[in-house]
């Protein structure tokens, strides 16, 4: 099915079906947590915004919409913009512009073993955190947009522990509804010398 298709069979879905989020139950944290996340980042120093970013569940028959918005620092790193699981996400479409490339993104990712990554999700790895270790689930699901448009997905519950579950790549997108003029100016002020030294990286993800 093309990429139009599963907008329009998403955009249906959020209009006529959209489910208001749920509270998780059982504890938040801890090992026996119920608690999942889904975190949008990019690498240091190639902000960017999302301005669409819609998820779905097939097998559970729901679909939502995360308003994400701008995102920054850090890379595989379980920080950024965030959203909470309702059921497990099997479906995302996310598009995103990249400051850096002045160029707009669009993905849609159909994860192939949802029910394996959400199994795995639940098993516990230890962090170091104030001078102690501590054991968590890789409660959070993350995908790393980065520039040429590269998607990977991680879990983890801290970027030392995380595992690669899937790696895609968007097309570029013309995106004529929005003027991000202002923004990138303001975004070249901050790291236009950087990138001046360091060029667009694409092939370092």
């Amino acid at each position: 099915m093309s990429i139009k298709a599963w907008m329009i069979s998403l955009c249906i879905l959020l209009l006529v079906g959209c489910s208001e989020p749920t509270e998780p139950e059982g504890p938040r944290h801890g090992p026996n947590s119920t608690y999942r996340n889904i975190n949008v980042v990019a690498p240091k120093h190639y902000d960017v915004w999302v301005d669409k970013f819609f998820v779905e569940s097939l097998s559970e028959d729901i679909g939502w919409r995360a308003p994400i918005g701008i995102v920054s620092c850090c890379w595989k790193k379980a920080h950024g913009a965030s959203a909470e699981w309702q059921t497990m996400p099997e479906v995302f479409l996310i598009r995103w512009f990249s400051f850096a490339e002045q160029q707009s993104y669009e993905a849609l990712i159909r994860l192939e073993n949802p029910d394996e990554i959400e199994e795995k999700m639940k098993e516990v790895a230890a962090f170091e955190r104030f001078g102690e270790m501590v054991e968590r689930p890789r409660y959070n699901l993350v995908l790393g947009l980065a520039p040429g448009g590269t998607v990977v997905v991680w879990i983890m519950n801290r970027g030392e522990n995380a595992i690669e579950v899937g790696r895609f790549k968007a097309k570029p997108y013309d995106n004529q509804e929005s003027d991000y003029t202002q923004w990138v100016n303001e975004y070249l002020e901050r790291e236009g010398d950087y990138l001046k030294e360091n060029g667009v990286k694409l092939d370092s993800w």
